[in-house]
């Protein structure tokens, strides 16, 4: 292109270094980039007093300059609003770098009562391994004791990634374990387990709210195959939505929400360290500061959007159920030929999404719908105006640019020493063998004449749109006239040459 359109020729070596000195112009040097994390954590402190900022480095023997090992970050505003007006789960995950010297960025989420993901803490380590994961755990543990808050019966929800569950009870014994399921399923299919009727069994049982329906669908996938079940029991964290706890007030049984974080960084895994930070702070700064104006204006006894949508739906199912009054608050509601027990002073229903969603169910609302109650009072607190007001109480500070940070006195770190493989570096995640692979969002085809889908105009056998007169008869081509008298045309005689006669 450069020959076609410059007219001169440069070789293809020369462009990828030309373009190697744009991205460290724009996005900065690697090495640079650790040099200047512990001026980037000092101002951060600055900037955001409440903040907790940590940089991790090791000296090996003889060097003369430490190297970085790792890196904890959570502003107070993230801290303060989890604490006080996100449901208590945390979903917990790693996503590998692939900068020049790689690395894993591991992350803690919340959901608020918008059911919207709620950036925790985040931060770098060299590895994926039990003790970088110890690691994490103990400053988030010590992120919470400095506000004030020791309980250590949190709920946490991942994949079975490795040291995650040691981690996890190490620092915080009492706390419950919540598996993906999406994860748990992908390993039954590596296992040999898959079908179309397995996929349905399992995420029947996944998605159970109550013991009954769960025990319904073990016996079928016993059934199907006894080894699978035997695999599902060696699980010991939480996959199935029936085994959730109340007070938590979510049904989430997959990881998507913190994938979606993931999905969020993926842009800036490959920059410089600094660029990468600096790409995540900007982000939930603008992200809190939106809400911080939008929690303003709402009343503390409001429903959140989520709320208000999920209450609509339920409400329209309800319409199909009938209650029953028994005494004592006691209530039987019958939808289609199943009946459910409702306890209205309890909150709680048979069918077990109340009591694990926090938000009444079809079976409930009929129950308060037919006593005159108002359904508001009967959701959460968590997926209330006041709730959301304090998760987002607080805001993050705006920061210079580090050009215009002042000099300090702190050392000077490298980077890790990594071993680079020879080859290109490779970007894009490999999908395991039993993986659905990356296609177009949209693979149908649609007619244009029968608009109908999964075939074209030229395969269509329905003959719409065609139309009913008969073809068009094709004009009668001359053709070529012979003689009739059978006589042959003889080839001219070259001139000069007279020809023979017989």
């Amino acid at each position: 292109m450069t020959q076609q359109k410059y007219r001169i020729q440069v070789k293809t070596r020369l462009f990828y270094k030309v373009k190697a000195l744009a991205k460290e112009v724009i996005n900065g040097i690697f090495s640079e980039s650790y040099a200047l994390l512990p001026r980037y954590a000092e101002m951060i402190k600055e900037t955001n007093p409440e903040c907790y900022a940590l940089i991790t480095w090791h000296s090996d023997h003889g060097d003369v300059q430490p190297k970085f090992k790792a890196c904890f970050f959570s502003f107070g505003a993230q801290v303060k609003g989890f604490l006080k007006g996100c449901r208590p789960i945390i979903g917990i995950d790693g996503a590998h770098l692939s900068g020049f010297f790689k690395g894993i960025l591991l992350s803690a989420l919340g959901i608020d009562g918008n059911n919207e993901i709620f950036l925790l803490a985040y931060g770098v380590v060299d590895t994926e391994s039990q003790e970088s994961w110890n690691y994490f755990m103990r400053n988030l543990r010590a992120l919470f004791e400095r506000e004030g808050c020791s309980r250590d019966d949190w709920t946490f929800i991942s994949d079975r990634m490795r040291g995650v569950d040691l981690a996890v009870h190490e620092n915080f014994p009492r706390a419950t374990r919540r598996c993906c399921a999406q994860h748990l399923y992908m390993n039954c299919k590596n296992g040999g387990w898959s079908g179309e009727l397995f996929h349905k069994l399992f995420w029947i049982a996944a998605n159970a709210y109550n013991p009954y329906v769960y025990n319904k669908a073990i016996e079928k996938i016993t059934e199907f195959d006894p080894n699978a079940t035997k695999y599902l029991d060696t699980c010991t964290e939480q996959w199935s939505r029936h085994q959730f706890d109340p007070l938590v007030c979510c049904d989430h049984n997959t990881t998507n929400y913190v994938e979606s974080f993931n999905a969020l960084t993926k842009p800036y895994r490959d920059l410089p360290l600094l660029s990468l930070f600096e790409a995540i702070r900007e982000w939930a700064m603008e992200r809190i500061g939106v809400r911080f104006d939008k929690a303003a204006n709402m009343e503390p006894n409001h429903l959140t959007d989520y709320a208000k949508h999920e209450m609509e739906l339920r409400s329209a199912e309800s319409r199909f159920c009938y209650s029953t009054a028994c005494g004592g608050g006691e209530l039987e509601v019958k939808d289609g030929n199943v009946k459910f027990p409702v306890k209205l002073h309890n909150r709680t229903c048979g069918c077990g999404v109340w009591q694990v969603s926090g938000m009444p169910c079809k079976h409930g609302l009929r129950v308060i719908y037919n006593q005159r109650l108002d359904p508001v009072d009967f959701v959460s607190t968590y997926f209330k105006g006041a709730a959301y007001k304090q998760a987002y109480a607080e805001h993050m500070h705006p920061m210079a640019d580090p050009t215009q940070w002042p000099g300090s006195t702190l050392p000077t770190i490298k980077p890790p020493g990594i071993k680079r493989s020879a080859g290109r570096p490779q970007k894009k995640r490999r999908r395991g063998a039993m993986e659905a692979r990356k296609r177009k969002r949209n693979t149908s085809v649609k007619c244009s004449k029968c608009k109908e889908m999964d075939h074209n105009a030229r395969t269509c056998k329905s003959g719409a749109g065609t139309s009913k007169a008969p073809p068009k008869q094709r004009a009668a081509t001359n053709k070529r006239k012979t003689a009739s008298d059978g006589a042959s045309t003889s080839k001219a005689a070259p001139k000069g040459k007279k020809s023979k006669q017989a």
